[in-house]
């Protein structure tokens, strides 16, 4: 009987050791001096680094931001046909993105706005400007963490 309570007790220790060797990650959030964001010509250009995931899980990361495009219709010989269209809108971009061994993630996002206008045929949608509004949010869609960056 004794015997059998000490092979019990030695099995469920193994059993609890094995176990925790799996760490499940907890506190998943983004790294603020590693993450910002940038204006490319008319893109939103985000990196960012986000810790504290398990390893080797796929997390999916989306950035939201408000920008103004004014755009225009360009005829063939490169003319503006007619008048600029400002438009407000909500933009995104969106990746799959492997945590290293480590439990971190690190990547980048670029938003590339689209022309606000619908052309007439032989008329080519262009892009003046793009202003985009502070802040930018970064998401982890599967973790949850989230975070806002300014400064671009």
């Amino acid at each position: 009987m004794r015997k059998r309570l000490i092979l019990t007790s030695v099995v469920m220790l193994a059993i609890m050791a094995s176990t925790s060797l799996v760490a499940v990650a907890g506190n998943a959030h983004f790294i603020k001096n590693a993450t910002s964001a940038s204006q490319s010509g008319n893109n939103l250009v985000v990196v960012f680094k986000e810790a504290g995931l398990e390893s080797g899980a796929r997390e999916s990361i989306t950035v939201s931001v408000t920008a103004t495009v004014i755009s225009d219709c360009r005829n063939g010989g490169g003319n503006v046909a007619s008048d600029p269209k400002k438009t407000d809108s909500g933009l995104t971009a969106s990746g799959t993105f492997p945590a290293d061994k480590n439990g971190n993630v690190t990547g980048t996002l670029t938003v590339t706005p689209t022309a606000g206008v619908t052309c007439p045929p032989g008329q080519t949608a262009t892009i003046e400007s793009v202003s985009y509004h502070a802040p930018a949010t970064i998401t982890d869609n599967t973790s949850g963490a989230s975070i806002s960056v300014s400064g671009f």
